[in-house]
């Protein structure tokens, strides 16, 4: 009698590097290289950060493998939703080795309810690493954090995210948008 093992390789869909299609809506959102927050700023007449969770947790394996962290190793994460004239629009949620909070990345243990954007682009020795995207639907672990965020997402959402380093320490960025971004206009002067 012969045994077959069969082996089960899981397939995670993988961030892209191009940006999605100039017809999708989200493209200029997604693609916007400065600062998200200074843009949806400029969009709305009050701007508001909502922390919903900050402190240790396991990350997402590729978030991990992104950090340097291995292993079991529990991460600091921080999740925001930056609201425009009290609307979500995006949910925010950013990555760190523990140890850095304590140094190089000090200022981001601190923000509080202060965007994140506030310590990265003030900061000219902080670099940014390429924009990486993809869709995310209801299966993916992002999705599951904006659902318990209490956020009612659709059942795809699209994502960026970006690795920023300072001094060689690195710190992950993901940008979660959520349908109310694309209501946004620049307004009037």
């Amino acid at each position: 009698m012969s045994t077959s093992i069969g082996i089960v390789f899981i397939l995670l869909e993988p961030w892209i590097t191009p940006p999605p299609p100039a017809y999708d809506p989200y493209r200029t959102w997604l693609t916007c290289a400065g600062s998200l927050t200074a843009r949806i700023v400029a969009r709305s007449n009050r701007f508001r950060v909502d922390r919903r969770f900050q402190g240790s947790r396991p990350p997402a394996l590729d978030e991990a493998y992104l950090i340097g962290l291995g292993g079991k190793q529990f991460a600091h994460v921080r999740e925001v939703v930056l609201l425009a004239d009290e609307v979500p629009v995006v949910f925010a949620h950013s990555v760190a080795v523990p140890r850095d909070l304590k140094g190089i990345w000090h200022s981001v243990g601190t923000l509080g309810t202060r965007p994140l954007a506030a310590a990265l682009f003030a900061n000219p020795q902080v670099k940014r690493f390429p924009l990486e995207y993809r869709r995310i639907d209801n299966r993916h672990y992002l999705h599951e954090r904006v659902r318990k965020a209490g956020l009612n997402p659709p059942r795809i959402l699209w994502a960026r995210r970006s690795l920023f380093h300072l001094h060689g320490r690195p710190l992950l960025v993901t940008e979660v948008f959520l349908p109310a971004i694309l209501q946004l206009k620049e307004k009037s002067q």
